[in-house]
């Protein structure tokens, strides 16, 4: 099934990206280079020795300069999943979109198998994909709910991982949230499950609501979710971090602008409850011993959503940060969870 360009927005950031990157430090190492050229055949007197090793010092520390920008790019701007061997269910759906910038991506569907109880839209943690969370999504439909889902950019069987960020992936899942309406008669009730980065994505868009899913958004669900981006980049960073966090912060938001000329929030601001504080029920399920995130960005989490009595919060001790690992509890919190709300 093939569906065009829907018009939701609200979550991600849409305008088209600048395919060229102005760099003053480009400029500079050209500028150095020209002049030291001009230097080679000079007579060697002191002072143009002088000058020629400033340059030539200059042009290697401009060099390290581009070096180090080009792999803070690599390392944040382009995805790095983990290979997975796939055989789809053969009850799975297949959704052809068009998403961000024009992209055609592919989305998946999976009916319940008797009459429905709404819609659950799961949403994949980073370096994962759908088929790894293969199993939690045939637990959710197994609960009488229809699930669907996309695998983010550079993911899975989607391989565009070039100017990677979650805003694509936000403006890719409004897309595919307007196309999933042709499954159904009537609008259904939905629900949101994030995992990990998924869950990040998935407080965004239930607090950025648009389209026909704004007033059928039931609750959301989250699975040890990421909820800060600074704290994942200085996590990433490592020792990095503090002697380099102003060249660091510098690049990527040079970056981000360059992708995003309409840019809808900073990275300092690429936080809870900055990207928003949902309004509706949210269940959260946190490892005990997330050794991907730790517990801060549960704390987090936590600390800008319990003022909402409806809100669920539980440290779960059998429950691993990975989905190719399940837990009892994580199942019997979700199957209580949905029942109150079918």
């Amino acid at each position: 099934m093939k569906v065009q360009y829907p018009v939701s927005r609200g979550a991600g950031a849409y305008s088209h990206s600048s395919q060229w990157n102005f760099s003053v430090p480009w400029v500079i190492l050209g500028l150095l280079i020209v002049a030291e050229l001009a230097l080679w055949d000079q007579e060697s007197q002191l002072l143009i020795r002088i000058l020629f090793w400033t340059i030539a010092i200059s042009i290697g520390l401009n060099a390290a300069y581009l070096g180090f920008e080009s792999k803070i790019v690599t390392a944040f701007f382009k995805s790095h999943p983990k290979t997975c061997d796939y055989r789809p269910n053969p009850d799975w759906r297949m959704i052809e979109f068009t998403g961000w910038g024009g992209s055609k991506l592919m989305g998946y569907f999976i009916p319940a198998k008797d009459d429905s109880k709404g819609l659950i839209l799961y949403m994949h943690g980073y370096s994962s994909s759908i088929a790894r969370a293969e199993k939690r999504i045939l637990h959710l439909r197994d609960q009488g709910f229809d699930v669907a889902g996309i695998e983010m950019r550079g993911h899975g069987r989607c391989d565009l991982n070039r100017d990677w960020t979650l805003l694509k992936v936000a403006a890719d899942t409004e897309a595919f949230l307007d196309c999933i309406l042709a499954e159904y008669e009537e609008k259904p009730l939905v629900h949101f499950y994030g995992h990990s980065m998924g869950g990040f994505l998935a407080m965004r868009l239930s607090s950025k609501k648009s389209g026909w899913w704004a007033d059928n958004l039931s609750s959301l669900i989250l699975e040890s979710p990421a909820a800060s981006i600074p704290m994942l980049v200085k996590m990433r960073a490592g020792p990095l971090w503090k002697p380099s966090s102003f060249l660091i912060r510098r690049i990527i938001r040079k970056e981000a602008i360059r992708i995003h000329p309409d840019l809808p929030i900073r990275f300092m601001d690429a936080k809870v409850p900055q990207i928003g504080i949902p309004d509706i029920p949210v269940l959260t399920l946190q490892s005990k011993d997330d050794d991907t995130l730790g517990r801060a960005h549960y704390n987090l989490v936590k600390k800008h959503l319990e003022g909402n009595n409806e809100n669920e919060f539980h440290l779960i001790s059998d429950l691993e940060h990975t989905t190719t690992c399940d837990s009892t509890t994580r199942k019997e919190l979700l199957e209580n969870w949905l029942n109150d709300r079918s």
